[in-house]
């Protein structure tokens, strides 16, 4: 199970405690304020600390990276390559090209934002070295099933977090504050019970994408590299979520149902509910408990 973090202030023990691995980088904003992507002492000092902590570290490259962007983004994964990086995320194919061909036995992974829908697709990124894909948003878990099998290719499945549903290279709050300062507002975009977040080049789901109630299920088809997407959330929300999950993994794994009372302490961190995603063939907002529609 792993998550995300932009910083280095985010590197603590505490917060992290539930997780095997770490993400680091804000993938979505270059300017972000401590964006480890930018600052290759501190992403040094992250890759340090993670490993000390025991956990993998790996490094998220921008999800809409420019061409005279690409030379900073081949020294940040240099500077993560010397100091141990596990594996590198990227979701632009030729940058995927360009990190294969120079750091050779690379451990590549494709992000969210690499357009994974069809087999076909996933067969051509792992021609090109990678070796993780996380399928897009939009697939149900019967698709997602046949991509795993017919490519033999590790899959992420995020199950819990904000959706990312789509991403542009100019930041939307600008025209409402001076950056860095307005990135740490909160701006939601509401009609009626429909609710987006907004940050800045991102806009990402208003509910919480929730799959606690289906974590048996996940390991019975064979998933097992979990995602819980904190990146836009505090240090808080970020532990207390990870230890609902790692406690409801162990009992999945031990066979168990876990305890009963799971989502509604995850409520407490989701002020605008949970959504299932497109992970049943259903509408992206909809939540469905245990008993999952036939």
């Amino acid at each position: 199970m792993h998550t995300q973090v932009a910083t280095l202030e985010e590197i603590d023990s505490g917060y992290l405690e539930p997780y095997d691995a770490v993400y680091l980088g804000h993938p979505y904003c270059g300017r972000y304020p401590g964006n480890l992507l930018a600052d290759h002492g501190a992403l040094r000092e992250a890759i340090r600390r993670l490993r000390y902590l025991g956990k993998r570290a790996y490094l998220s490259t921008p999800a809409a990276p420019t061409s005279p962007e690409l030379p900073a983004v081949r020294e940040a994964v240099a500077v993560a390559v010397a100091a141990g990086i596990d594996a590198v995320e990227a979701h632009n194919l030729g940058l995927i090209h360009m990190l294969a061909r120079e750091f050779p036995g690379l451990e590549l992974h494709a992000g969210c934002f690499a357009g994974v829908y069809t087999h076909l697709g996933a067969l051509e990124l792992k021609r090109y070295g990678v070796t993780r894909i996380t399928p897009n948003f939009e697939l149900s878990l019967d698709e997602i099933d046949y991509l795993k099998e017919a490519t033999g290719l590790e899959v992420t499945l995020w199950v819990h977090g904000k959706i990312p549903l789509g991403i542009t290279r100019d930041c939307f709050l600008l025209a409402y504050g001076e950056c860095p300062a307005v990135c740490r507002e909160d701006f939601w975009l509401r009609h009626r019970d429909w609710v987006l977040k907004c940050m800045g080049t991102v806009v990402l789901s208003g509910p919480d994408l929730c799959m606690v109630e289906h974590l048996a299920d996940l390991l019975a088809r064979g998933y097992r590299t979990f995602c819980i997407g904190t990146l836009t959330e505090g240090p808080a929300y970020r532990r207390e979520v990870g230890r609902i999950y790692r406690e409801a993994l162990e009992a999945a794994g031990r066979g168990g149902a876990g305890a009963r009372d799971l989502p509604e302490r995850l409520a407490t961190h989701s002020p605008h509910g949970f959504c299932n995603g497109y992970f049943f063939g259903r509408s992206g907002r909809d939540y469905v408990g245990a008993a999952v529609p036939g």
